[in-house]
């Protein structure tokens, strides 16, 4: 965010927009089991999501006048501050993924064993399988 309080993004206005509908849907649809099929769905239009806000909110059973009342208020350019204000003034590209902090080493690569190796307390389920498994990799769907 620049010091005039002027949010840019990393690949231009049509990003910037693409996550104000975003960041509406989560605001207004705060269970990830809720907003999560709107985010996959426009990420998955990638440059051209925008072209999709209204069939992504259908699919994904959520009212477009509300995502669309948001977007179109002050609403949805405080979400994009609030988004801007979390994100590290140093990071250089995405996905810039933080365990406790710090910097992914592997930048999300290994990010079950990185999490289960910060983990203090009982650890998750998830990380008893790192036993069976040498290697981690992201899930990519195709």
């Amino acid at each position: 965010m620049a010091s005039s309080g002027e949010v840019t993004c990393q690949h231009g206005e049509e990003e910037c927009e693409g996550n104000r509908w975003e960041q509406c849907a989560i605001a207004h649809y705060p269970d990830a089991t809720e907003y999560f099929p709107f985010y996959y769905c426009m990420e998955s239009h990638g440059d051209n999501m925008l072209d999709h806000v209204k069939d992504c909110a259908s699919t994904s059973n959520m009212d477009y006048s509300i995502l669309e009342k948001c977007f179109n208020s002050a609403e949805s350019q405080e979400l994009q501050k609030q988004a801007a204000g979390q994100t590290p003034s140093d990071h250089q590209y995405v996905p810039w993924v933080l365990i406790n902090g710090k910097k992914s080493p592997s930048d999300g690569d290994d990010i079950l064993a990185e999490v289960c190796n910060a983990y203090t307390g009982v650890p998750p389920k998830a990380c008893a399988s790192l036993e069976n498994s040498k290697k981690w990799k992201r899930c990519y769907l195709k």
